[in-house]
C-alpha cells in the first residue's frame, strides 16, 4: 500500500512539471518569432508628429530625366518639433536632404525650385509648420511613391505619380527666342546660315561613290544651321527644306540626302530621335555677292506631315 501511495505522488509530480515544461516553452518561443518592430516601445516624452499633404503636383518633363513632385505638407505635434530634412526618405531610399544631383539637372535646363517656394530646411522648435518639399523620383515608370521618416512616427505620405499636371512654366520656364514647337511632336531652332559656296559640293551613289557636282556661275550655295528635338519618344524625318528670298520671291528647295559638304552633315532624310545639329542645303542663283543679308525665310516639312513649319531668318 505504501508504495502505491508512493508512484502516485511522483506519477502527480512530473505530470506538473511536464505542465510548467510546455507552458514556459510554447511562452518562449511566441515571444522569440515576435516581431520587435510590430509593437515598438514608444517613450512618452517623445512628441507625437503628424502630417498631411496640403496639396501636391507631379511633374514629368522631357527636358529631365526624372520626375519629381514638389509637395505642400503640413507637421503638427504635441510639443515642440526638432528634426531636420535629413528626416525625411522616400520609398526609394531618397533622403530630402540629398537632392543636389536633381537639382543641377534642373537648373541646366532653366528650370527653377524657387518659383515654387520649395524649402530645403525644415523650422526648428515649432508644434505647427506648412513647408514645399522637392520630392525627385528614381524610377520614371513609377506609380506612386511613399514619403516617410527615419524615426519612430506615424508618417507615411503616399504620393499617385499616375497623374502629371506640372509644366515647366510653373518652374519659370521661358522659351529661347526663335524656337519653333508645337510642344507635342517637335522643337526646331535656327542656328545660324552658312555661305559655302566656295566649298565643294558631292554627291554619293547607290554604288558607294561619289563625286563632286558643278553648279552655273551665278549658284552659290548656302547652308541652314537647324538644332531639331523630337518631343514624347517621336521619331522624325525632314523630308525636305525650302528656303526663300523675300525681295526677289526667288524659292530653293534642299538638297536630297545624297548631296553633301564635307564638314556640314545633311540631316534630310535621316530618321532622328534625339537633339540634333545639322544643316540643310540650297543652291541659290542670283548675282548679288551675298544674301546673307537679305529678307529670308526657312521652312521645313516632316514626313508624313503636309504642312511646312516656317521660320524666319532674316526680317
Amino acid at each position: 500500500m505504501k508504495l502505491n501511495a508512493f508512484l502516485k505522488v511522483l506519477i502527480s509530480t512530473l505530470v506538473v512539471l511536464l505542465i510548467v515544461g510546455l507552458g514556459v516553452g510554447i511562452n518562449t518561443l511566441l515571444n522569440r518569432e515576435k516581431d520587435p518592430d510590430d509593437d515598438p516601445i514608444v517613450d512618452p516624452k517623445d512628441p507625437v508628429i503628424t502630417a498631411n499633404f496640403e496639396g501636391y503636383t507631379v511633374y514629368k518633363l522631357d527636358e529631365v530625366s526624372f520626375p519629381f513632385v514638389i509637395a505642400r505638407i503640413t507637421f503638427v505635434s504635441d510639443s515642440a518639433m526638432d528634426f531636420g530634412i535629413d528626416q525625411l526618405i522616400t520609398s526609394e531610399q531618397i533622403s530630402l536632404a540629398q537632392t543636389n544631383v536633381y537639382q543641377d539637372e534642373l537648373l541646366s535646363k532653366k528650370l527653377y525650385l524657387s518659383y515654387q517656394m520649395v524649402d530645403f530646411e525644415l523650422p526648428r522648435n515649432k508644434q505647427t509648420f506648412t513647408v514645399n518639399l522637392f520630392i525627385p523620383i528614381k524610377n520614371p515608370e513609377a506609380v506612386k511613391v511613399t514619403l516617410t521618416t527615419k524615426f519612430k512616427s506615424n508618417i507615411k505620405l503616399e504620393i499617385d505619380l499616375t497623374f502629371a499636371q506640372g509644366v515647366k512654366e510653373m518652374l519659370g520656364y521661358v522659351e529661347d527666342p526663335g524656337v519653333v514647337t508645337d510642344n507635342e511632336t517637335y522643337k526646331l531652332k535656327i542656328l545660324g546660315l552658312e555661305d559655302l559656296t566656295s566649298f565643294g559640293v558631292m554627291r554619293k551613289y547607290d554604288d558607294g561613290s561619289s563625286e563632286e557636282v558643278s553648279f552655273p556661275s551665278t549658284a552659290k550655295i548656302y547652308a541652314v544651321k537647324v538644332a531639331l528635338t523630337p518631343l514624347k519618344n517621336h521619331t522624325l524625318l525632314i523630308a525636305q527644306g525650302r528656303y526663300r528670298i523675300i525681295t526677289s520671291g526667288q524659292v530653293s528647295l534642299s538638297m536630297s540626302k545624297d548631296y553633301f559638304v564635307e564638314g556640314f552633315s545633311n540631316m534630310v532624310g535621316i530618321p532622328l530621335s534625339v537633339y540634333t545639329e545639322g544643316y540643310l542645303i540650297f543652291d541659290v542663283y542670283s548675282t548679288e555677292l551675298s544674301l546673307l543679308d537679305q529678307n529670308t525665310i526657312f521652312e521645313v516639312r516632316f514626313e508624313n506631315m503636309t504642312e511646312w513649319i516656317e521660320i524666319t531668318i532674316i526680317e
